[in-house]
């Protein structure tokens, strides 16, 4: 009926970005061989992809900035590298929709109509805001919630990143209620972030956690076929205006940047910056970007720009020197609802990790269109050793933040240390932590059952009319703080039988793992991520639910 394979690995899980960064990368304990150090170029994974299809979310607008509706496809040209493309997809902004017939929004955790509709997600940005600008950020956030219907238009979610870490205030939810009970709790962390300790290496540091939390926002929601706008309200990260930042500096700060553009880009993620400060400092021009960096506008400068930099990059807007920031929010939302989405493949299919820009054309007068400013051409593929794994399985291990573009669930219960299997030739063994692998062999263990729903993953057709799927399972112990004990990931291989495949409703993958648990285990944190398309599942199992 079906067949299962896989080598067994302890990994030291490790960021890709080689996290010493305050917050979100300090509050894990894998190891840090790949530390952020002062003058330093990291090393970046690829994103390794299976298709190179290019989605476009375009916004049209007059010339009075008003959104322009009911064009066609014949109305669009695709141009990349001043190059025509082909544009074989196309859909026009989505049209409304109403509160379900079951009456309307029931909780915080609201369904919604169609996974295609686009969604909102608010992000209070702590870490990099005045403590004078925090207070006005919050109340303008919740002046616009308290403008809006009880059902919101779109699914709307609420973060808030701090100096501890990305928290997930209010999952997805068309219930504006919801959302203001979270608001009206004072989420303000005090004492606040002091912004000017730390130099060039603490401002990198903030950078490097923003970056880190907004990759981590895309890849929860990567299987939602929809735009995705990220408001992010905060004053922005000023690293390049100290006279330290070298230019290695420089070349490392942009090398983040280019690879969280490119996941953006990949998850149909679109970000608009909110400064909640309102003192005018200049127009919202912000001046033209090369591929290599912002070219500034009058009166702004690098340090100004370079995270909002990912607004324009990713087809957004820099929103500054305005007191109406809840009206500035409401705006982006409304762009994010009027969307046109196209698609096409690439002619130039030489990945040369060059950034390849992208324009996109209305035949029409008066209006004009904005989208992504384009993607760096990273070659497919990935090397991991023993001491790093993907970006993405890495996130998912140690993130707040459920992801569910693979769904799944887990059983478990606890077994004698004589039911592990031994460890089976060809493979290698690593661990976290200071646990020695003979200490390891003493730990309590736990039998782990796994049901993944068939149709979250990639199947790929046999040449005898089967079907096989591979993915990655990473079993991690963690403490009630978050610590991560151990953590162990599998390779997989699974075959189901054509005849097996065809049947209604779809036969799950179904298959059992072993985990150590370690003292001060609280929870066994499970990944499952799709090899072919790297999309995510997480699942938490609490020890106290194993059956003894």
């Amino acid at each position: 009926m079906k067949a299962v394979r896989f080598t067994r690995r302890r990994l030291a899980l490790v960021v890709a970005f080689g996290c010493a960064a305050a917050g979100l990368a300090a509050r894990s304990s894998f190891p840090q061989q790949g530390s952020v150090q002062q003058g330093s170029l990291l090393q970046m994974p690829t994103i390794k992809t299976t298709t190179r299809l290019v989605v476009l979310n375009v916004v049209v607008t007059d010339r009075a900035g008003n959104l322009v509706t009911g064009l066609t496809r014949d109305d669009f040209t695709a141009l990349e590298s001043n190059e025509r493309q082909n544009i074989t997809s196309f859909e026009a902004p989505p049209a409304s929709f109403s509160p379900s017939a079951a009456g309307g929004p029931s909780g915080a955790e609201v369904a919604v109509a169609s996974s295609a509709t686009p969604r909102t997600i608010l992000v209070f940005d702590q870490l990099n805001t005045e403590s004078v600008d925090l207070m006005v950020a919050l109340q303008k956030m919740k002046s616009y919630l308290e403008a809006q219907p009880a059902h919101l238009a779109q699914p709307t979610s609420l973060f808030s990143l701090n100096k501890r870490k990305l928290e997930l205030l209010v999952q997805a939810t068309q219930d504006r209620d919801a959302i203001l009970s979270a608001i009206r709790k004072n989420i303000i962390e005090l004492p606040p972030t002091s912004m000017e300790n730390g130099g060039v290496q603490g401002g990198a540091d903030r950078l490097l956690t923003s970056l880190l939390a907004l990759d981590e926002i895309a890849l929860s929601s990567a299987e939602q076929k929809a735009r995705k706008n990220v408001i992010w309200v905060g004053n922005g990260i000023p690293i390049l205006s100290y006279g330290a930042a070298t230019l290695l500096d420089k070349t490392k700060y942009q090398a983040w940047l280019h690879y969280t553009v490119n996941w953006l880009q990949e998850t149909q993620t679109t970000v608009y910056t909110l400064d909640p400060h309102g003192v005018a400092v200049s127009s919202e021009s912000i001046g033209t970007y090369t591929g290599s960096g912002v070219i500034s506008g009058p009166g702004l400068t690098d340090s100004d720009l370079y995270f909002e930099s990912l607004a324009t990059q990713t087809g957004g807007k820099i929103m500054r020197n305005r007191n109406d920031l809840d009206v500035a929010i409401a705006s982006a939302v409304k762009e994010g609802s009027s969307a046109y989405t196209l698609a096409y493949y690439p002619t130039n299919d030489k990945w040369d990790s060059s950034f390849r820009p992208i324009r996109v054309l209305v035949a029409r007068q008066g209006v004009s269109a904005r989208t992504q400013m384009g993607y760096y051409a990273i070659p497919e593929g990935f090397e991991e050793g023993p001491n790093q794994v993907e970006f993405g399985l890495s996130r998912a291990v140690t993130s707040p933040v459920p992801f569910h573009s693979v769904e799944f669930s887990a059983k478990g219960r606890i077994v004698p240390a004589s039911s592990k299997p031994q460890q089976r030739m060809g493979t290698s063994s690593f661990r976290t932590g200071a646990k020695a692998t003979a200490a390891a062999a003493q730990l309590p263990t736990a039998r782990i059952d796994v049901t993944v729903e068939r149709d979250s993953l990639s199947w790929m057709p046999q040449a005898n009319g089967d079907q096989m799927t591979e993915f990655a399972l990473v079993t991690s112990s963690v403490s009630a703080s978050g610590e991560i004990l151990d953590n162990q990931i599998h390779r997989l291989e699974f075959s189901q039988k054509k005849d097996v495949f065809a049947m209604v409703p779809p036969e799950p993958v179904k298959l059992f793992v072993f985990a150590d648990l370690p003292p001060k285990t609280d929870h066994l944190r499970l990944v499952v991520r799709d090899s072919s398309n790297g999309h995510l599942g997480t699942y938490d199992l609490p020890v106290a639910a194993l059956n003894h």
